[in-house]
């Protein structure tokens, strides 16, 4: 799903982003909801045309219609891949970009643990939550719209599913609170150690726009709680 929405202008500040550098950091790229390696391939190539000799890695994992699977189980497994990563850079670190459902998983990853980041790179990325008749809501549950999937998010099997578990309708926020278990323990900061660590990160970018057709309310993408 990734199409068109990182556009040029969005590609120039992710390279003048990554050149600050004197030498060039690995870059960790995490694809989004029913997305897969191949769909952030473009993205990659960019980079690597752009800085030749870039550790580039993708992380493939939940990929596709595995990307349905409940949020903190995907935190778990791609930590476990990227920490490797994140433990043999320099101390000039790692930059991080993450497209849409993957920069909550990346967010994530950056609040539990205390890790070597420069630069976290959200790109199109519900930080405040979804809510929304987006295209890929329609897709998946055509009987649904916005006022009323909350009866199906907000219940211990809709939990199971990754919208769920930042899906922030505005009309209940008794049952997101109540339910939802991912996006609320992000945004809380009932976790001092949450803040600390995610304050480790030397810079940090939200990239996104209103036309992309995705992320609902489109301005979720510039919204993170608690910091």
């Amino acid at each position: 799903m990734m199409g068109s929405l990182v556009r040029p202008a969005g590609l120039l500040l992710i390279f003048a982003l990554l050149a600050v550098a004197e030498s060039y950091r690995p870059v960790v790229i995490m694809h989004g909801i029913l997305d897969s390696p191949k769909d952030m391939q473009s993205l990659k190539e960019f980079v690597t045309k752009a800085h030749p000799g870039t550790d580039v890695y993708v992380v493939d994992a939940y990929n596709d219609l595995d990307s349905l699977v409940e949020m903190w189980e995907q935190v778990g497994k791609v930590y476990k891949l990227v920490e490797p990563i994140f433990a043999n850079a320099t101390d000039d670190g790692v930059d991080m970009i993450c497209f849409s459902q993957g920069g909550l998983i990346c967010r994530a990853i950056l609040e539990l643990h205390s890790v070597n980041v420069h630069s976290f790179i959200s790109l199109s990325s519900p930080q405040a939550g979804q809510y929304g008749d987006s295209v890929y809501l329609k897709y998946l549950f055509p009987n649904f719209s916005k006022d009323h999937i909350y009866l199906l998010f907000y219940t211990k099997d809709g939990q199971k599913i990754s919208i769920a578990n930042y899906w922030n309708d505005p009309h209940h926020q008794d049952r997101y609170k109540q339910y939802c278990n991912f996006l609320p323990f992000l945004n809380n900061g009932s976790d001092p150690s949450y803040k600390k660590n995610f304050l480790n990160v030397q810079q940090l970018v939200l990239i996104g726009g209103p036309d992309d057709g995705v992320i609902t309310p489109w301005q979720s993408r510039y919204n993170l709680c608690c910091y």
